[in-house]
């Protein structure tokens, strides 16, 4: 009965009540989108990885895929090494290189051009037409929207250092297909032609920017980026976990952000809910010392104001959890518009047992905020509260 009670007065205040809770809200969506940035990126980046079954990367030494235009020499060669580890099931090379679209006197901006192995690529799924063949490419689905270019179409193609120095080196290549590359960023503009014809063209034999290696069924991908170091000394092999924490290290600041804001929203919460809870006892403050007078046990008093933060601190939370998540949404649009960052990773990942943990946080800080005034009402001499209040 006590506590009820003191949850009425809770609605005697409805105005002051829903402010309150309007800023636990706001809190508690803070601290939710938080904490699903914490991991949101690392988590998406390796669901992309997976996504095609080449989880592996092996790259020039040292260096990060596209970390720079490095390439491995004699690709054919180390590509056959790594072949033959055991528990590798499919190798695909990949060749980074930049052409421009010629049309008539004038030339295009850059487009990442990737060369690849028709039959054994991770870089994009089909979504029209075929692989492509000699003189064919892959065109993006966002070049295909934008530049009203579809499968039978003919471009003309010019590397880059051929049209600044003002060579007429275009060569006519038709479209087989438009793909969905996927670590394009948003609307970005990608070209995929066989590899051999990518070398050719830039003057780059035999070289590979990096290879992509699929693990055979039940082979553990860091023992086998292990094995593949052994056999291929002179390059870098990269397994899931390792880009994942590489990954990790460089989004470093996304987590010390996430950090002090949440941090920010959890003390926020604190002072709103020992506010609110405060100013309640306060106004209550005789019909607590009355009920201490009668006999009323102090714990029995305390369990009710404490009850009155943590249904704060849980209503604001049921509210909290829808703003926070299209909060998240409206960030991620944002965030992903910039360069460089692939449209299918996300910022935000939902992470069940993460967004219980950030819940159940904001409710424990609720009645530890709510402790701070019913311990000052229960330990209050008793005369001096039955004066007060007579006063």
């Amino acid at each position: 009965m006590i506590v009820a009670a003191s949850l009425r007065a809770l609605g005697r205040r409805r105005g002051r009540t829903a402010l309150a809770l309007a800023g636990i809200a706001v809190s508690a969506a803070l601290l939710l989108d938080m904490t699903m940035l914490a991991s949101g990126l690392t988590r998406s980046f390796g669901d992309l990885l997976g996504v095609s079954g080449y989880a592996l990367r092996v790259t020039p030494k040292g260096i990060l895929p596209f970390d720079s235009e490095a390439g491995i020499p004699g690709g054919d060669a180390v590509g056959e090494r790594i072949a033959r580890v055991p528990g590798v099931k499919s190798v695909a090379p990949v060749l980074g290189a930049q052409f421009r679209v010629v049309r008539g006197d004038s030339a295009g901006p850059p487009l990442f051009t990737m060369g690849i192995r028709p039959g054994a690529q991770f870089l994009y799924r089909l979504v029209e037409g075929s692989e492509p063949g000699p003189g064919e490419v892959v065109v993006s689905e966002p070049m295909s929207r934008l530049d009203g270019i579809r499968v039978g179409s003919t471009l003309q193609l010019a590397g880059g250092a051929g049209v600044s120095l003002g060579r007429r080196d275009a060569r006519t290549v038709r479209v087989s297909g438009v793909g969905d590359f996927l670590y394009d960023y948003a609307e970005q503009r990608s070209l995929a032609m066989p590899i051999g014809q990518v070398q050719r063209a830039t003057g780059r034999p035999g070289e590979v920017s990096l290879f992509g290696v699929a693990a055979a069924d039940g082979v553990d991908g860091d023992d086998l980026a292990r094995r593949i170091a052994a056999a291929v000394p002179e390059v870098s092999t990269l397994s899931t976990r390792e880009l994942m924490r590489e990954m990790d290290r460089r989004l470093l600041y996304f987590r010390q952000l996430a950090t002090i804001l949440g941090s920010i929203a959890m003390v926020v919460t604190a002072l709103l809910i020992s506010t609110i809870v405060t100013i309640g006892v306060r106004e209550r403050f005789g019909e607590i010392a009355t009920l201490r007078a009668i006999g009323v046990a102090r714990g029995r008093i305390l369990l009710a104001v404490v009850t009155e933060g943590l249904v704060l601190a849980a209503a604001g939370c049921v509210a909290g959890l829808p703003l926070g998540l299209w909060m998240a949404r409206r960030l991620d649009r944002i965030l992903l518009s910039f360069p460089g960052i692939p449209a299918r990773m996300t910022f935000f990942a939902w992470e069940a047992e993460r967004v219980a943990l950030a819940m159940g946080l904001v409710i424990a800080i609720g009645g530890l905020a709510g402790c701070i005034p019913g311990l000052a009402a229960v330990r209050s001499p008793l005369s001096q509260a039955l004066r007060e209040e007579a006063e």
